[in-house]
């Protein structure tokens, strides 16, 4: 069974694993995301551009963005 819309592509995160990659889940509302990644961009951590679209979510009126941030080695 498959949830995602017709018309909305899976992201793929699928790829080589790096230690350096760090990627960042926001879910709930859209005005609750929007001011998570706002706050981050006000932190100076990222910019709103770096995050994925607003996506759907199974739960209505919630959606989910999707930051992939690579963290230079400590």
């Amino acid at each position: 069974m498959s949830f995602r819309e017709p018309d909305q592509p899976f992201i793929d995160l699928r790829d080589r694993p790096s230690p350096d990659v760090l990627r960042v889940l926001a879910i709930g509302s859209p005005q609750v995301v929007d001011s998570f990644v706002m706050t981050l961009f006000h932190w100076g951590y990222a910019r709103p551009e770096d995050w994925s679209r607003p996506l759907p979510t199974i739960n209505p009126g919630e959606v989910m963005r999707i930051l992939t941030k690579r963290i230079s080695s400590i």
